[in-house]
C-alpha cells in the first residue's frame, strides 16, 4: 500500500524580515521552502540566521532550499520551522528553538534520497 502524500500547504502571506511580502505558493515547482516563523524571535535573531544562510549558500543551492525568514505569518497556526518540498507539501514543523541548520539539511537529503 502506497502511503497518501499530504496535501499541500497553505498559500500563507508572509510579511519577511527583508520587507518584503511574499506567498508561500511563489515558491512552488522553483525550489523547496524552509519558513522560519518565530514572532518571539528578536531581530537580531532572525539577523543570526539569514547571516548563517549565506554564509552557508553553496550547501542550500546544492539542496534546491530557500529561506524565508518572517516576521509575521498571520494565519500560520504554530510558530517554528516549516519544511516544505517543491510541491507545496509540509515536509516537517520544529517548534522555536527544537531545530538547527544541520536538522533542516537532513530532511531535505532524506526527502531527496527517498525521491531519487
Amino acid at each position: 500500500m502506497t502511503p497518501t502524500p499530504p496535501p499541500p500547504m497553505p498559500d500563507w502571506i508572509v510579511h519577511a524580515s527583508d520587507g518584503t511580502v511574499r506567498r508561500l505558493w511563489d515558491y512552488r515547482q522553483r525550489s523547496h521552502l524552509v519558513l522560519l516563523n518565530d514572532p518571539k524571535a528578536e531581530a537580531s535573531e532572525r539577523r543570526r540566521w539569514s547571516e548563517a544562510i549565506a554564509s552557508d549558500r553553496k550547501r542550500w543551492d546544492w539542496l534546491q532550499v530557500s529561506f524565508l525568514v518572517a516576521d509575521r505569518v498571520p494565519q500560520a497556526e504554530a510558530p517554528g520551522a516549516y519544511l516544505i518540498d517543491r510541491y507545496g507539501r509540509l515536509l516537517a514543523h520544529y517548534a522555536p528553538g527544537q531545530w538547527t541548520f544541520d536538522d533542516i539539511e537532513r530532511e531535505f537529503l532524506y526527502h531527496e534520497a527517498r525521491h531519487c
